[in-house]
């Protein structure tokens, strides 16, 4: 069993994508101060200054389109921008290549930001086949270890760099099986699920008065009203 390959930047790709599907249609500004409360630049090193880069990019291979220009006071006019078709699916794929990708810890993180997209019972299945995905690779970090320490030629010290990995692995594990009992037992609010979570007032006024919506969080809260 291996972890579908993704291409370099899909992080970034999945987290531009998946915060202008919530907020869409979105401006960069809106963007960008929400993804900066998210600490972004701490753990999936996107710097702030590179979503608008990312939103040009990703306008430029279709994923994103521009809808409109918001100009509000003496603000300059923003363009807004939301997810074409293709933008959706390459989203949605994103989402479920990180969930078991075991070689790109960023994206792996952003996936599980972004999971609530998909269905329950397919983010349980993706977990479980994460959990064999790690525990296979245990028992390669093992023989990796057992090869070096039976290798004449090979100093014994090169086992600290498997054995550091297979320590975060461990770690990892627990995790994932832990994850995995909370989303049977009905943690969180996934696809076609009743929200968990609705947007206080002064964020939805917030969000109207930037120009955003109604995307996922205006929709939440006029559920909810």
């Amino acid at each position: 069993m291996s972890a579908p390959a993704t291409p370099q930047g899909s992080s970034t790709r999945l987290l531009v994508l998946g915060c202008v599907r919530i907020f869409q249609p979105v401006h960069g500004y809106f963007l960008r101060r929400e993804l900066v409360s998210w600490e972004v630049d701490q753990w999936a090193h996107v710097h702030p200054g590179s979503i608008y880069n990312a939103l040009k990019s990703l306008t430029r291979s279709g994923l994103l389109e521009e809808v409109g220009v918001v100009a509000a006071g003496p603000r300059p006019p923003r363009t807004t921008y939301r997810l074409t078709d293709a933008g959706e699916d390459e989203f949605l794929t994103l989402v479920r290549a990180g969930l078991l990708t075991i070689d790109d810890p960023t994206l792996f993180l952003t996936a599980v930001n972004m999971a609530f997209a998909l269905p329950r019972a397919e983010v349980v299945q993706a977990v479980r086949t994460r959990v064999a995905l790690l525990e296979e690779y245990l028992v390669v970090l093992a023989t990796q270890i057992e090869q070096i320490l039976g290798t004449k030629d090979t100093p014994d010290t090169a086992t600290e760099v498997p054995r550091l990995i297979s320590a975060r692995t461990r770690g990892e594990l627990e995790w994932a099986r832990d994850y995995l009992d909370r989303l049977a037992a009905g943690a969180y609010a996934f696809q076609d699920e009743a929200p968990l979570w609705t947007p206080t007032p002064e964020q939805v006024e917030i969000a109207r008065a930037a120009g955003v919506g109604p995307g996922v969080v205006l929709a939440m809260a006029e559920e909810n009203t």
